[in-house]
C-alpha cells in the first residue's frame, strides 16, 4: 500500500510540474527558442577565429588555405584569391591549394588561369571527382569539349550521383545544339542537387528562349525557395515577365534585383529599355543614367541615353554624347546619324511637349510637311505607281 501511495505522489508531482509548464508558457514566461544562427554570420565567425590565428601564426598555410575557402563562399573573390596565393606561396605543392585557387578564379570569370590551377593540382596527385568535374567545366567554357566529356566521365565513374557533373554535361549539349538533350541532363542535376542555384538559371532561360513562360516561372519560384535573396533569379524571372510583355511585373523583379545588388546594371538597363519602348523617355533616361555610372561602356546605354536626350529636347546633351560614341568608333552610323539629326533641330527646332506621363506617346519626335503654294499644287506631276496598272 505505501507503495502504491508512493507511485501515486511521484505522477501527481509530474502532473503538476508539466500544468505548471503550460501555464507560465501561457503568460509569456517560457524559456524562448535559442534564434538559429544563418550560415553567413557562422563564415564570418569563422573568419574572424581564423583571421586570430593567421596573426598568431603567419606561417600556417593551412588557415589561408581555410579562409580562402570561406572568402569564397563569401562571394569576396580578391581577397579569397590573395589568401590562397598566400597558402601556396608557404606550401607550393599542395593539390588542394591549387583547386582551391582554380575555384577561385572560375568565380572570378578567368577560366584559363583556372584551367591551368586546376590542371596543377591534377599534376601534384589530387585526384578526386571535385577536381574531375571542374576540369570537366573549365574545358567546356572554353570550348574544349572532347576534354571535357573525358573529364566529366572520369568524375561519373568515381561519383555517379553528382548533380553538378549533370549540369556541365548539359552545358556541353546546350552549346552544341542539343537542346532537347541539354533539358534532360538539366533536370537530371537538378533531381541530384535541388539547390544548385546555376542550373535552376539556365533552366529559367532556356524556357523562356522556348516561349515556355509558365514552366520557366515555376522554377523561378523554386529557386526562391532556396535562394530568396538571389539577384540572378529575380533578374531571370523580370527577363521572363519581359519577354512575355508584362512589363509592369518584370519592372517589379528588376527593382528587386537593385535592391538586392546596386551593381547588377543589367537590371537598370532592362527597366530603362522597357520605358523606352513605351516611349516613356522621361522614365527611362535616368535608368540609363544608372546604368552608365556603373558600367561606363555598357553596351548600348549611351546610345539609348541620347536618344533619350534628343527625344526630350535636349539636343546639347544629346550632341554630347553622340559626339562621344563617334569619338569611340568613327563608323558608327548610329551615332553619326544621330549627331546629324540633332543639329538640323538645333537649326530648325523641334517641337517637344512638356509632359510627365507615364507613357509619354506625345514626347516621339514629330515633323511637319512643307506647305506647298497653289501653285506648286498644280505643277505636281503625277506619279506612277509601281506595280499598280
Amino acid at each position: 500500500m505505501n507503495k502504491n501511495l508512493r507511485i501515486f505522489c511521484q505522477l501527481a508531482t509530474i502532473l503538476y510540474f508539466f500544468s505548471s509548464c503550460i501555464s507560465e508558457s501561457k503568460k509569456g514566461l517560457a524559456i524562448p527558442a535559442i534564434p538559429e544562427v544563418n550560415e553567413i554570420a557562422r563564415r564570418q565567425a569563422a573568419i574572424a577565429f581564423l583571421t586570430d590565428a593567421i596573426d598568431a601564426s603567419p606561417n600556417s598555410s593551412e588557415n589561408y588555405y581555410k579562409r580562402a575557402i570561406l572568402y569564397l563562399e563569401n562571394e569576396q573573390t580578391s581577397v579569397a584569391l590573395e589568401d590562397i596565393n598566400n597558402a601556396i606561396n608557404i606550401k607550393p605543392n599542395v593539390g588542394n591549394y591549387f583547386q582551391a585557387k582554380a575555384l577561385i578564379l572560375r568565380d572570378s570569370q578567368q577560366p584559363q588561369l583556372a584551367l591551368e590551377a586546376a590542371s596543377k593540382a591534377e599534376v601534384l596527385d589530387s585526384e578526386s571527382p571535385e577536381l574531375y568535374t571542374l576540369l570537366g567545366d573549365l574545358y567546356q567554357q572554353l570550348g574544349q569539349y572532347d576534354k571535357s566529356k573525358s573529364y566529366l566521365r572520369k568524375a561519373l565513374q568515381i561519383s555517379p550521383n553528382d548533380g553538378e557533373t549533370y549540369f556541365y554535361q548539359g552545358e556541353i549539349e546546350a552549346k552544341t545544339g542539343d537542346t532537347l538533350s541539354a533539358l534532360v541532363l538539366y533536370r537530371q542535376a537538378l533531381g541530384l542537387k535541388p539547390s544548385f542555384l546555376p542550373v535552376y538559371l539556365k533552366l529559367i532561360q532556356v524556357h523562356t528562349n522556348l516561349k515556355q513562360y509558365e514552366i520557366a516561372l515555376l522554377y523561378s519560384s523554386e529557386a526562391l525557395k532556396y535562394y530568396p535573396k538571389s539577384a540572378s533569379v529575380y533578374f531571370q524571372k523580370g527577363n521572363t515577365y519581359q519577354k512575355n510583355w508584362k512589363f509592369d511585373s518584370a519592372i517589379t523583379c528588376y527593382n528587386k534585383v537593385m535592391q538586392l545588388d546596386t551593381n547588377f546594371v543589367q537590371a537598370s538597363f532592362s527597366i530603362g529599355v522597357i520605358n523606352f519602348k513605351s516611349r516613356a523617355y522621361r522614365l527611362a533616361l535616368p535608368f540609363f543614367e544608372r546604368t552608365l555610372r556603373h558600367d561606363a561602356k555598357y553596351p548600348d546605354a549611351k546610345y539609348y541615353l541620347a536618344q533619350c536626350s534628343e527625344y526630350l529636347g535636349d539636343f546639347i546633351k544629346a550632341e554630347e554624347l553622340y559626339g562621344q560614341m563617334i569619338a569611340e568608333n568613327n563608323q558608327d552610323y548610329r551615332a553619326l546619324s544621330g549627331i546629324t539629326r540633332v543639329q538640323r533641330k538645333e537649326i530648325y527646332g523641334d517641337y517637344i511637349p512638356n509632359l510627365d506621363l507615364k507613357y509619354d506617346t506625345t514626347s516621339f519626335p514629330k515633323f511637319e510637311m512643307p506647305k506647298r503654294s497653289l501653285v506648286d499644287s498644280l505643277s505636281l506631276k503625277p506619279m506612277k505607281s509601281k506595280g499598280i496598272n
